[in-house]
């Protein structure tokens, strides 16, 4: 179940905007969100999701970008901080995995739009590898 994070937690870099941040319970599937704050109907300016080890960056100015996720873990030691890196492309197959995730939630507007912009410039674009 993804939950949202209480926004008075998130911060809050720019005081027109409102960043919001929401999470599954099994730390697989993040989202943040930065919109006009009009709540779930405000314009959406940008998103970033990561699932697993993909994330998928979207700026309503420059679209889409892709990035893995190094998850930090470290078999000498301490776990380190998760960084992503850029990629050209994804698997078609991971794509496909993260918007069915999120279809379970298209009854937020929000995540719908998530959704669907993803399918939109991600999946049906050809920016992906099978």
């Amino acid at each position: 179940m993804l939950v949202e994070v209480k926004r008075e937690l998130v911060k809050q870099d720019h005081r027109f905007l409102q960043k919001r941040f929401l999470q599954d319970a099994h730390n697989r599937l993040t989202v943040y969100i930065w919109q006009l704050p009009d709540d779930d109907d405000g314009e959406m300016l940008r998103f970033q999701v990561s699932y697993k080890e993909i994330a998928v960056d979207w700026a309503a100015e420059r679209g889409i970008r892709f990035a893995s996720v190094d998850d930090g873990e470290n078999p000498m030691g301490m776990k380190r901080s998760p960084i992503l890196t850029q990629e050209r492309s994804l698997k078609h197959a991971m794509l496909e995995r993260l918007v069915a995730q999120l279809d379970s939630y298209s009854d937020k507007k929000s995540l719908r739009f998530v959704r669907d912009t993803i399918d939109r410039d991600a999946l049906n674009a050809g920016g992906t590898n099978i």
